[in-house]
């Protein structure tokens, strides 16, 4: 068997031997009935037969298979979200559960009545609640056998559409929960049966009776107080239903079902035992009686629901990826906060969210809503408030601006072909007493988890560690630089506001001393810019132990106006000074990190060789943005055994992805004793190597440096190359002498003195264009790029601090089950689109290449007669008019052919542009008509089985009929 078909039947099998157990376990319970309740099991028996040997039970389970299929995957959110869950099925099936269980309960008891047959069952030799517990059990067999129609074909849908990556543990959480839901829902169902005779009027009141339950959830409408309406709406089925959907087992809403049911079935067992006692003398007592037991029952009922609901301490998340519960660390670490004040977290997210944010909204939805667990089960003082399917004019879009300035924010989204510009709130605030902290907006690609925690933490401690950002020539806290021979201002880089998030970041100038006790951390990019006063300051707070993140990058190619390891300093724009400052010597910092980064001595100074690496996982890179061996991508393949992202440090662990650019080597020094150097980043060795600077500078100013030019210089490959390392001091011991003479045990040297520090050989790892593929992976869908780069320097910041538990949280990361299938496809129909706008443009220039030589041909001409007239020389004033004649033709022909080259390109590029969107709009086509495709398939495929059976049973039982009748009396 292939790995493709045993993705897909381990998955099923799994889901049925879950069903097998819970179908065991119901057939003990059904055995011990029997035996203990005959009466009850003999009214079972014929209820269920009677409903399933009817072609009209098939008829209505045919429909229920087709509405819940029709729910889970008709509407466009399914294929919108791109998640292989249940999410518009259970937005839709309390509903759909209004009409379904009246059906099954109409006739439950007013059908007994319309035939008279319930005086017979009440002269059997059984009590009331054999009668009335044998009709329930009846009708909730049923509807579980309905379900279970419904499961199997659901699942083989997801299952289809996923490949096989199904949630099974989600799966069944969600159809626990309709099971639940609708074993409530009958014994309500079940009131109205007993009430009339009517299977109409039963079933209208059935679905009566349990639509207060239903639209509970929409109190805000008749209710204008919205915390009134709140405590209503926590009473519904749906907010009852909610941990099941998203896959979470708690004690609130079983608890809630189940005492729905017993109120349901009490009052049935009220209604069938009226007949002892209502038109006697003492009726009026006994109704009486009756209503006040009933009323102090379903205060019970909400009372009990209420404490269970805000005491939610037993609780069991069943997805495979944990998606559904906040990860331990964060437990730990939300338990652990000692805030004067509650914590109020209040989250703003609009009605209509589009496809790229669906998965963020899901699991800011979830990460909120565990929170409040948290919260009811005393593990914090928190009080979380969600304002969800708010518009952006409406009263908490205008109160979010007014409060926390959470706007709405104009995001570029592309439904069904088509781009468009939607407003999209999705943005919460924190706060406890006069602390507040606003996340605007929460973006697609950063943990929701991490945003919040870090949010939670912050407010709960106002005092935040110091981070210092030592002033360089790469002015990372923004400055006045000289750019291109021109001064320009350069505003502060992404990667220090995500930093002034969490820290108290302050610009450190190395001019003087740097006191090692007035920061946490130092962060210094490009240390090699410093001059030497300010690099003896910055070495000497390193030896001291100050923890230090150190960025040095040999060839910054994303950071133009900053000088690599071995170019000269810029010249300081306010100073007035066009000569630049000396620089310090970059070998006192290696020297003291024990590091010797591989040089070669250049015009300039000593310039670090560049490492390459000749693996590339995106190959589009290559033809868009021409990528080339030095382009450093790290990860590790699924097969792969390699540490190239070291799973023994916090600051690499459980990343997926890095990308660096021209980076440096990081080679430890020899025979040093006094510091411990740990790999973090390497590339692969069987194909990586090094490079000189000044080879690959040469060879890039060219302009059009090929791979067969730049591999040839690179040379063979020579191991890994260590891009990234984890530098720390080891204490010196030395014997001491007793007062004999003899050596005792060596004593550990102070731990505060030793060096510590993350250095990495790059800088452009943490440009703006990675903040931003971190915040919107989406953007870089046609690059097939999200790394991690911003995670990584985060981390390494972190884990210096002592800040070990923002790691862990960034790390946790729901891993959510997509349409895998119909990605594969959908990415078919791109990349076909990809390679024919290719074919396009290589087109274009071919064509745009053809006029520009058919230009220069036609100027060749008088060209060379020139070149000819001044090798002569002008000897004759007719020369002289020649050569000015030709000058001028020359300067008339130049300029017609340039305006036929610009004509010709237009008409190229309009020719270009309109070809390349009709293959984006017959991309766009293809991936519609696919949905629509698995849409109807996904519908009407799964009643077909149930549709079979009925047919089946009909006509077993047309035969039966007809048996032991003469032929002559047969038509």
């Amino acid at each position: 068997m292939t790995t493709e078909v045993i993705n897909l039947v381990l998955p099923l099998v799994k889901l049925i031997l879950i069903d097998v157990v819970i179908g065991l376990i119901a057939m003990l319970i059904l055995g011990t009935l029997a035996k203990q309740k005959r009466a009850a099991y003999a009214v079972l028996k014929r209820n269920f037969l009677g409903y399933f040997s009817n072609p009209t039970g098939y008829v209505f389970l045919c429909l229920f298979v087709l509405l819940t299929s029709m729910a889970a995957f008709w509407p466009h959110e399914f294929f919108n979200s791109n998640l292989a869950n249940l999410d518009q099925l259970n937005y839709w099936f309390p509903i759909i559960m209004l009409f379904f269980i009246p059906a099954i309960t109409m006739s439950i008891w007013a059908d007994e009545k319309r035939q008279g047959t319930d005086e017979l069952l009440l002269t059997l030799p059984a009590d009331d609640f054999d009668i009335v517990i044998g009709k329930y059990l009846a009708a909730a067999s049923i509807y579980t056998v309905s379900l279970l129609f419904s499961q199997v074909s659901t699942f083989l849908v997801l299952l289809f559409l996923s490949l096989g990556q199904v949630d099974t543990g989600l799966f069944f959480a969600n159809y626990l929960g309709y099971w639940f839901i609708g074993l409530s829902m009958l014994s309500i169902g079940m009131i109205a049966s007993f009430l009339t005779h009517n299977l109409t009027v039963g079933f209208i009141l059935g679905a009566a009776f349990n639509a207060p339950l239903v639209f509970a959830s929409m109190a805000d409408v008749i209710i204008p107080d919205r915390g009134w309406a709140e405590f209503v709406g926590q009473f519904s089925i749906p907010a009852q239903f909610d941990n099941f959907g998203r896959g979470v087992i708690s004690i609130a809403p079983v608890a809630y079902f189940t005492l729905v049911t017993v109120f349901g079935l009490y009052m049935c067992m009220v209604l069938i035992g009226q007949r002892h006692w209502s038109g006697g003398d003492d009726s009026n007592t006994m109704f009486l009686h009756y209503l006040a037991r009933t009323t102090l029952l379903l205060v019970c009922v909400l009372s009990l629901s209420y404490f269970f609901k805000n005491n939610d301490r037993l609780r069991y998340d069943m997805t495979e990826g944990q998606v559904s519960s906040l990860s331990p660390v964060t437990k730990k670490l939300v338990r652990s906060l000692r805030a004067e004040r509650p914590i109020v977290v209040e989250a703003y997210i609009s009605d209509d969210i589009p496809e790229q944010f669906a998965q963020t909204r899901y699991d800011l939805l979830t990460t909120l809503k565990e929170f409040q667990a948290l919260a009811s089960a005393g593990g914090a003082r928190l009080r979380v408030q969600i304002y969800d399917h708010i518009e952006p004019f409406g009263e908490e879009a205008q109160r979010a601006e007014k409060q926390y300035g959470i706007t709405p924010r104009i995001v570029r989204v592309r439904e069904r072909g088509a781009y468009k510009d939607q407003e999209v709130i999705l943005g919460a605030a924190v706060r406890s007493g006069l602390s507040k902290v606003v996340v605007p907006f929460f973006e697609s690609g950063i943990p929701v988890e991490y945003e919040l925690v870090r949010s939670i933490k912050t407010v709960a401690e106002p005092s935040r560690r110091k981070l210092g950002v030592v002033t360089t020539d790469a002015h990372f806290m923004g400055g006045i630089v000289m750019m291109g021979g021109s001064v320009g201002q350069v505003p502060k880089q992404p990667i220090i506001e995500e930093l002034e998030k969490q820290y108290a970041v302050e610009a450190v100038d190395a001019s003087s001393p740097i006191p090692t006790d007035a920061y946490d951390v130092l962060m210094v990019v490009q240390p090699s810019s410093l001059n030497p006063t300010q690099m003896g300051n910055l070495v000497e707070a390193i030896k001291a132990g100050l923890p230090t993140a150190i960025f040095e990058d040999p060839l910054p190619a994303m950071y133009e106006a900053v000088p690599g390891t071995g170019m000269p300093k810029l010249p300081n724009p306010l100073s007035g000074s066009t000569t630049p400052e000396p620089k310090g010597d970059i070998q006192q910092l290696w020297e003291v990190l024990g590091i010797n980064p591989p040089v070669r001595a250049g015009l300039t100074g000593i310039h670090p060789d560049i490492v390459w690496q000749q693996y590339n996982p995106h190959p589009k890179l290559h033809y868009i943005m021409n990528a080339n061996d030095e382009w450093l991508f790290i990860l590790e393949g699924p097969d792969e055994d390699s540490d190239f992202l070291s799973d023994d440090n916090p600051i690499t662990r459980g990343l997926r992805e890095l990308m660096f650019l021209y980076a440096g080597a990081v080679v430890p020094e020899e025979n040093r004793h006094d510091v411990k150097i740990t790999s973090l980043v390497k590339t692969r060795g069987e194909l990586s190597g090094r490079i000189g600077y000044e080879d690959l500078v040469n060879q890039l100013q060219q302009g059009n440096a090929s791979f067969a030019q730049l591999r040839l210089l690179q040379g063979p490959p020579l191991g890994e190359q260590t891009l990234a390392a984890w530098i720390e001091g080891v204490a010196a011991q030395a014997p001491q002498q007793s007062a004999e003479g003899t050596s005792e045990a060596p004593s550990a040297a102070d731990d505060s003195s030793r060096v510590r520090a993350v250095y990495v050989a790059d800088i452009d790892h943490m440009h703006e264009f990675f903040a931003e593929n971190r915040k919107r992976p989406e953007l870089f869908q046609e690059l097939d790029l999200s790394v991690q780069n911003i995670v990584f320097v985060l981390n390494a910041i972190d884990v210096l601090a002592g800040e070990l538990d923002y790691p862990a949280i960034r790390s946790h990361e729901p891993r959510h089950v997509t349409l895998a299938l119909f990605e594969q496809q959908a990415e078919e129909f791109r990349q076909k689109a990809f390679e024919e706008q290719k074919a396009f443009q290589d087109e274009f220039n071919r064509e745009k290449q053809a006029a520009e030589e058919e230009m220069q041909a036609k100027l060749a001409e008088f060209r060379d007669r020139l070149e000819r007239l001044n090798r002569e020389g002008a000897t004759s004033q007719a020369k002289r008019d020649e050569y000015v004649r030709l000058q001028q033709q020359v300067q008339i022909v130049t300029e017609i052919q340039n305006r036929k080259v610009a004509v010709k390109t237009q008409q190229l590029t309009v020719k270009r542009d309109r070809k390349i969107a009709e293959s984006q709009r017959a991309s766009e086509a293809a991936i519609l008509k696919l949905q629509n495709r698995y849409k109807m398939l996904a519908i009407f495929l799964p009643p077909i089985p149930p549709l079979i059976v009925g047919a089946g049973v009909f006509v077993t039982r047309r035969v039966r009929e007809r048996e032991g009748i003469s032929k002559n009396r047969l038509r």
